[in-house]
């Protein structure tokens, strides 16, 4: 931390000979910077203050200044977070991070109201990776981790995303990535596969039913930009002896939620006049 400090006095140095810079541009950048550092925010005024490595004075006002444009969320405890609106300026360039910041409060109503794990997952090289999880409370549970790689045609997050996307770019991604057998429930022959994405397009939610995972059932259902396009994927997963018997129950769940988000994202995206 202290050479971390060194090189932002540096800086401050260096910038103070230009006369065309605004010096205070550098510590409001340099408290915007420290949620970068400490990603797993809420942050305190004390963490942020000895990030930056200036007065608590000086952050405070700093801190309240970017709060009342918006940028900044206060909780109850006083805790700092970056807001909705903060994501929102990034647009398309960082739709994944916004998009996670947004879905937690979301994630964990769902997880209250079904009892099980419910992930987001998006399509990166043709596998799916996880870019948030909220975990059930059961002591036996079926959840993954942040960062996580499936393979997309088993898996009901893999699937729901192939099947919204445009024929020719499934078929591309397909033919690269093949249909390895993970289970004795994969899909594994390419006419089949299809009819499963029509399926899944015309319902508007997809089921892996032991496909991936042996004894585990996940239903997931698209989440979409302003435009309509498929941005991500959210499904819930739980051992099948849990999720089958309340099946229609937890389909309800999960497509109301992400029907909440791909609203959110809209609201988010849509052009300020």
């Amino acid at each position: 931390m202290p050479e971390v400090m060194q090189l932002r006095r540096n800086s401050m140095q260096r910038t103070a000979k230009d006369k065309k810079f605004i010096p205070l541009t550098d510590k409001l950048f340099a408290v915007l910077k420290s949620f970068d550092e400490h990603p797993k925010a809420p942050l305190t005024l004390d963490q942020i203050t000895q990030s930056v490595g200036l007065a608590k004075t000086t952050v405070h006002r700093l801190l309240y200044s970017i709060k009342h444009l918006g940028y900044i969320h206060q909780d109850a405890n006083g805790n700092y977070s970056l807001s909705e609106r903060f994501y929102a300026l990034s647009g398309s360039s960082l739709p994944y991070h916004y998009l996670t910041s947004i879905a937690a409060p979301h994630l964990s109503q769902l997880v209250a109201e079904s009892g099980e794990s419910v992930h987001i997952g998006i399509l990166e090289k043709g596998l799916v990776l996880l870019v948030a999880v909220a975990q059930s409370r059961h002591s036996y549970r079926c959840a993954g981790e942040v960062g996580d790689l499936y393979n997309a045609h088993s898996t009901a997050m893999g699937k729901c995303i192939l099947a919204n996307l445009p024929k020719e770019e499934r078929d591309a991604i397909l033919a690269v990535r093949g249909l390895p057998q993970v289970t004795r429930r994969t899909f594994i022959d390419p006419a089949q596969l299809e009819l499963e994405f029509e399926r899944i397009r015309n319902q508007g939610w997809a089921v892996s039913d032991g496909e991936n995972v042996e004894g585990v059932t996940c239903i997931s259902a698209p989440i979409l930009d302003r435009t309509g396009r498929i941005l991500a994927a959210l499904s819930l997963s739980g051992p099948s002896g849990r999720v089958q018997p309340v099946m229609e129950n937890l389909k309800h769940h999960v497509r109301q939620t992400t029907a909440k988000l791909s609203a959110l994202l809209s609201s988010l995206d849509a052009p300020r006049e």
